[in-house]
């Protein structure tokens, strides 16, 4: 099989339609009900698309100077899901620790505790629990702190 040629570039308005698909199918905004403010993530130059042939593979959003314990913050990766375990979220992931690592030691996240997946794929790219907020969104669910040291 070929491989596929990703390219991850800064997002752009025109990528926010294809972002709000994948938005809409994804965990923790399924569950949530929410969706993500794209537009505030372009002006604060936080946010990034992987493309493929100039379709939309996937985004991340992410701060990476310090803002929390010498650490940048993930906000938000999603990969559409017909290419789910294609690679593209562990490439997403990598750009953003590549770009955080320039700046601050640390990378965090939070991740919902009925978001297994999520957990997985973190824990399966070297992110350890750190702590556990109880009912931060919702009442009946937590959101798990996660963090990796960069360097």
């Amino acid at each position: 099989m070929k491989a596929m040629a990703v390219k991850i570039i800064p997002m752009k308005r025109t990528h926010i339609p294809a972002c709000d698909e994948i938005v809409a199918v994804s965990e923790p905004w399924k569950t949530l009900r929410e969706g993500v403010d794209f537009s505030a993530a372009i002006r604060q130059k936080q946010a990034h698309v992987a493309v493929i042939g100039g379709a939309v593979a996937g985004f991340i959003i992410f701060t990476p100077e310090p803002v929390f314990a010498r650490g940048g913050y993930l906000r938000a990766i999603g990969v559409a899901p017909a290419i789910r375990g294609s690679g593209i979220g562990k490439k997403l992931l990598a750009f953003a620790e590549k770009t955080t690592t320039k700046k601050a030691r640390n990378l965090y996240l939070c991740v919902s505790s009925f978001n297994r997946a999520g957990q997985v794929f973190y824990r399966k790219n070297g992110y350890t629990k750190a702590g556990t907020l109880d009912g931060l969104i919702r009442t009946d669910a937590a959101e798990y702190i996660y963090w990796k040291k960069l360097r």
